[in-house]
């Protein structure tokens, strides 16, 4: 009941989500959050049943803590998506499993060469991960699919990419009932976690419009 997209460009990972939550055919909030930052390159967006989803997410920031204390370095993007999957598998396999489904993108700079890796990754009940360079989450995906494939280049710049996530968002919300409310989006990059305000990124996607 829901909408969540993320797309990798060329320096790293943009996210985003509407903010209504809906239960069946009924309008729960206008104002949910869907998108959250769980390490200093690393977030997540939400789609399910909330109080999983929100356990989910506490677990994987105390567990990015612990990894951060033990080893003396930020988990890596691909080791955090590994770590969600086997969370989700192990409830499963456990008979309590999550009734949620995540996207987890994030930014890996990688120790002395200089260079960093952004990943987006998709993790569903069972703990199935897939890693994409565009992913739809929720009611309204099979319409953003349609826009996301259209227009998605591997050399996006960060403001393409922006404008590409606004204009899939966007054609869910019209187009699907249970998506609405107005959009948030994040940007994950080497400089960390961005979260763009309401006025920037109707200043981004109006290039387009």
């Amino acid at each position: 009941m829901t909408t969540t997209i993320g797309i990798k460009y060329k320096d790293g990972i943009i996210l985003a989500a509407d903010r209504q939550v809906s239960s069946e055919n009924f309008i729960a909030s206008k104002y949910g959050e869907k998108i959250h930052q769980v390490d200093r390159n690393i977030a997540v967006t939400i789609a399910g049943l909330v109080a999983d989803a929100i356990n989910l997410v506490e677990r994987l920031k105390a567990e990015f803590k612990l990894y951060y204390y033990d080893k003396k370095r930020p988990i890596s993007i691909e080791h955090a998506a590994r770590l969600a999957s086997n969370i989700f598998y192990g409830g499963f396999r456990g008979g309590r499993p999550l009734y949620t489904q995540i996207l987890i993108g994030g930014f890996t700079i990688h120790n002395g060469d200089g260079n960093g890796t952004p990943k987006l990754y998709v993790i569903d009940p069972s703990g199935g991960s897939i890693e994409d360079k565009f992913i739809a989450t929720g009611s309204g995906s099979q319409v953003a699919y349609g826009t996301l494939e259209n227009s998605y280049r591997e050399d996006l710049t960060e403001k393409e990419a922006i404008q590409l996530a606004y204009k899939a968002m966007k054609s869910a919300i019209e187009r699907n009932p249970f998506t609405g409310n107005g959009i948030d989006a994040v940007c994950i990059s080497r400089e960390g976690f961005k979260r763009l305000t309401d006025e920037e990124l109707l200043n981004i996607a109006e290039v387009t419009n």
